[in-house]
């Protein structure tokens, strides 16, 4: 049986694929942090405000993420912005995720209602 070496073109693509999927992990542990963090200063349970990270960072795609962790730091005019500006597949998503993670984290009661 034959081995053929990868050529220097492919190396160089599984190379830079690999360096944006350690980047995009990257991003989503500062998310992470960030989301585990703010809740915490809000008063959140730790455990609670570790699910809501977590989950969120493994569940949520980078722009989604990205719309959350805003959210988490307060920034409410600039994540309302940015989810008026998804595409309705992307905005559904998100209105479906989210509520979804809050339920998985039992945290029902941090959801500011009326």
């Amino acid at each position: 049986m034959r081995r053929y070496a990868a050529s220097l073109p492919v190396q160089t693509a599984l190379a830079l694929a690999a360096v944006a999927l350690g980047a995009c992990s990257s991003e989503n542990e500062q998310g992470r942090r960030v989301i585990e963090a703010q809740c915490i200063a809000g008063g959140g349970a730790e455990d609670v405000c570790a699910c809501l990270g977590k989950t969120s960072a493994e569940r949520l795609d980078r722009e989604l993420l990205e719309i959350v962790v805003l959210g988490a730091q307060g920034e409410d005019i600039e994540t309302t912005e940015r989810i008026a500006e998804l595409p309705p597949e992307l905005e559904n998503k998100l209105s479906v995720l989210v509520p979804e993670i809050i339920k998985q984290c039992g945290a029902e009661s941090y959801l500011v209602t009326g």
